[in-house]
């Protein structure tokens, strides 16, 4: 935190900090999920043709589409998807700088670059990791064709249809891939 502050005597900075960070890039963090999954999105998923919405949007290029998109309601997981990127910011940046305190305390002969890689490379991991199921179920909800209402019933419709690992669908791969390089 600067001016020999230490993290540990900041943890609501952190939380406010995360909060703020991720209420404002949700509609950015809603229009990459929509185009990383290839959700097919039209001016009909959003506006009515009659409408003004409507009329402004089918004279706009497709591509943009997308963004508009993710500025307009219905917005499906929100709440759950602000919640999981706050707690994760704030547990990551928190956890890091608390993290690098306690290595540099309890072992000073450790090198400098070990303290500041090692906390956030593990907490990331862990965090991911409990994360994942609440990430792919929002992201499932991004769709503009899907009928499902909220993240319980899209962890429930992931689960019903590709079973547990489904629902830490890529991390499992990823966790196998940093195994190998270790």
């Amino acid at each position: 935190m600067g001016g020999g502050s230490q993290a540990k005597d900041h943890p609501y900075e952190y939380i406010l900090a995360s909060a703020l960070a991720a209420t404002i890039n949700y509609p950015l963090w809603r229009a990459s999920a929509i185009g990383q999954s290839g959700f097919r999105v039209t001016s009909a998923s959003f506006c009515s043709g009659g409408t003004l919405c409507g009329r402004v949007v089918t004279t706009l290029p497709p591509s943009i589409t997308p963004y508009l998109h993710a500025f307009a309601p219905p917005y499906k997981g929100m709440c759950a998807t602000i919640i999981g990127m706050t707690w994760a910011r704030a547990a990551i940046f928190w956890g890091s700088d608390r993290g690098k305190e306690l290595l540099q305390t309890s072992f000073p002969s450790l090198p400098p670059l070990f303290s500041t890689i090692i906390p956030p490379l593990f907490l990331s991991i862990g965090i991911q990791c409990v994360n994942q199921p609440i990430v792919r179920a929002s992201i499932t909800l991004q769709n503009p064709e899907s009928n499902l209402p909220n993240i319980r019933r899209s962890i429930q419709w992931i689960y019903g249809k590709y079973g547990v690992k489904g629902l830490w669908h890529g991390t499992v791969r990823y966790l196998y891939y940093i195994r190998g390089c270790i």
